[in-house]
Parts: structure tokens; sequence; C-alpha cells
């Protein structure tokens, strides 16, 4: 008796897993796992491009004058030499347009105007029992001249940026390219006064305008500030080699040397500016990968 209810409780769980088996093999199979969104949240970044406006002023610097006659032995014959000479500062303002290549390199391309240099010289010689000459010891006299000089600027840049902290990125920069300039109302005016009370000039001259195209080359740093999601002030300093100018013959009232004065041109910048990044096109941030249990 015993052994028929052990044999009857064996079929029973038996057939109840055989029954349990057949129901697994009839569930549906398991949804696969969904493939993770390569679209995610929208966000607008600045594209690389940027738009550039700079104003500013430049501290002139004259060097190397020197003067041409018509008779190369006039400065030698009149014992001539050579005075002061200067250019008064210039106003600044320029565009330009360039491309953010990574975080810490950039180019871009510059056209400024620079406004209405005075230029001032001045050259002495030995004159013997010259009548006065205003300011100057006996058997000394001379000649004042001036001229306006302004030029456009045209440079290719190349920016090394130095990392940002707090919105701020220090940079240095270099560029090369032409200086397109102009030298106009140039005048020569004599020392000499016509007799010791009339302080009229004894000779006087002028000039023809003249202009040209020099190589030119700039270095710079500043620093620049985020002041907007797309927007930064720029504020730096620039040294610019202008190259060589000069003026016209000179033509003058009286006894004329017929001369044509030359120097080279230089300035320190200080120019403040603005940059706007161009919008990019919409980007996609992936969502993370997530697999599903």
């Amino acid at each position: 008796m015993g052994r028929f209810k052990a044999l009857t409780l064996a079929s029973v769980l038996a057939l109840g897993a055989a029954q349990a088996a057949q129901a697994a093999d009839l569930l549906p199979p398991p949804p696969p796992l969904e493939e993770p969104s390569l679209r995610g949240a929208v966000i607008d970044e600045p594209s690389g491009f940027y738009l550039r406006g700079d104003i500013g002023v430049g501290i002139n610097d004259v060097s190397s004058r020197s003067s041409t006659f018509a008779d190369p032995a006039t400065m030698s014959s009149l014992n001539a030499w050579y005075g002061s000479s200067e250019a008064s500062a210039s106003y600044l303002l320029g565009i330009g347009g360039g491309y953010k290549v990574n975080n810490w390199f950039r180019v871009d391309a510059t056209g400024e105007y620079r406004g209405n240099a005075l230029y001032k010289s001045k050259n002495y010689y030995t004159q013997a029992n010259s009548p006065a000459c205003v300011g100057l010891p006996s058997g000394t006299c001379g000649d004042k001249y001036s001229g306006s000089v302004n030029i456009g600027l045209f440079l290719l840049n190349a920016y090394l940026d130095a990392g940002t902290w707090y919105g701020v990125t220090p940079y240095i920069g270099a560029g090369v390219g032409a200086a397109a300039w102009s030298m106009g109302n140039v005048t020569d005016q004599s020392m000499q006064v016509q007799v010791a009370g009339n302080q009229d000039p004894i000779g006087s001259g002028v000039s023809d305008a003249t202009s040209g195209v020099n190589l030119a080359w700039a270095l710079m740093g500043g620093l620049s500030w985020d002041v907007a999601e797309n927007v930064k002030i720029d504020l730096g300093y620039r040294y610019v080699d202008m190259g060589r100018i000069n003026t016209g013959t000179i033509l003058c009232n009286a006894t004329c040397w017929y001369e044509r004065q030359h120097f080279d041109l230089a300035s320190s910048d200080v120019r403040l500016g603005l940059r706007w990044m161009a919008a990019a096109a919409p980007a996609f941030e992936p969502l993370p990968v997530r697999a599903k249990y």
C-alpha cells in the first residue's frame, strides 16, 4: 500500500513538471533590447567663424630719416645736419573676420584705417653771417617741415590663446600684410626771417602728394573677455612696422634744393575690439547608453 502511494505521488509530480515545461514553450519570446538613441537634446554651439571690429590709438615713431636732393652734394656743401623728426598719434578704425580652429589657435584677416598723423621735422645748416634765424645762434639756420600721413593697413594674423580663466583669455599673435600710405599737405618753411623785426619767413616750399604700398608686419598680445555666449571684448597692444614713407619733391619760392624726405614709420597701438562668433547649425548631444534587463 505504501509503495502504491509513492508511485502515485511521483506520477503526479512528473505530470506537473511536463505541463509546466509545455506552458513555458508556449510563452512569447522576450522583447529585444532597444538600441540607444543617437539624438538627444539640441545644444547650440558657436562655430569657428567670427567677425571683429576695433578702435584704438597708434603712438607713431619716426626713425632713419634722410633727405635727397637734385644735387647729392647739397648736404655737405651746406654743412647741414638732421634735427628732430616726429609724427603725432593716429586714430584707428578696423574691421575683420576670422576662424577659430580650436581652443588655442585662431586666424583672421583685418583691414584698418589709420588717420591723419601730423609729420614734423627740422634740418639745420651753417650759414656765415646769416640774418636772424628764429631761436638759433648766429651762423646757424634751418628749415621746418610738416605734412600729414594716412594709412590703410591690411594684415593676415595668427593667434595663440593661452586658456580661459573666469571668462578671461590671454593671447599672443603675429601678422603680416601691406600698408597703403599717402602723404600730403607737405610744407617747408625757412627759419630765417626777413629782418629781425619781421617774423615772416624768407623762403617756403610745398610738394605734391605722394603714395605707395609697403610690406607691413605686427606683433601683438592682449586679453579677451567672454561677455555673452557668442561675444568677446578684446583689449590688446600691438607693435606694427609700416615701412618707409617719403614726401614729394619740395618746390620753393626762393633758392630751391628740390629736396625729398624719407623716413621709416612704426607704431605702438592700443586697441579695444569686439568679436562676434557666428552661430552654429544645431548639434545633437548623444544620450547615454542604457541596457534593459
